[in-house]
């Protein structure tokens, strides 16, 4: 019975696919103490965003004015639990929920964990625009994407320690700097 049940595992976790799996996304990218890594699945794309900080990280994707514009995906993790918004970049340099603006949360999938002063976040989107204040992901070319991470504090309005822009092809995995 337990040799069944041990094949049995085996065979599923063979035929599973790899983006289930947190650690194994397909494309990586290294970037000043953050690391951003994904996987397209279908219509979705898996996202994992790592970075030396306690406190929020985030993606931005299409900015158009600084972060105006920008389609942002931000999260933190506070005494274990973590929060991941989809927010909208309404202003040059500042950014409302969604929900907020009358629109909805598309993250799917929230996860995170936040040990030795590193935060990480994982989640699921959709790769094209839902509503008004959602930005698509282009699955041939380059999208224009932002990453940032913030101070110590949890808070989704605390400023930037870090921030940088990339041209990226979400399909290929390759990424030019922008700044």
């Amino acid at each position: 019975m337990m040799r069944k049940i041990g094949l049995l595992v085996l065979t599923m976790v063979i035929l599973l696919p790899g983006s289930l799996f947190a650690s194994e996304y397909a494309h990586k990218l290294e970037l000043e103490d953050m690391t951003v890594s994904w996987t397209l699945d279908g219509d979705q794309v898996h996202m994992e965003l790592s970075a030396k900080t306690t406190g929020w990280v985030s993606v931005g994707i299409d900015p158009e004015d600084a972060m105006g514009g920008g389609d942002i995906l931000i999260g933190a993790v506070k005494n274990g639990k973590v929060r991941i918004e989809d927010h909208f970049a309404d202003r040059k340099r500042g950014h409302s929920s969604d929900e907020k603006l009358g629109g909805t949360n598309q993250v799917m999938d929230p996860a995170g964990k936040e040990e030795n002063g590193v935060t990480t976040i994982s989640f699921t989107r959709l790769m094209t625009a839902s509503e008004q204040w959602d930005k698509p992901i282009q699955t041939s070319g380059k999208t224009r994407v932002m990453f940032a991470f913030g101070t110590g504090r949890d808070s989704f309005i605390a400023g930037h320690r870090y921030r940088t822009v990339y041209d990226i092809d979400f399909a290929t995995g390759e990424a030019v700097k922008v700044k």
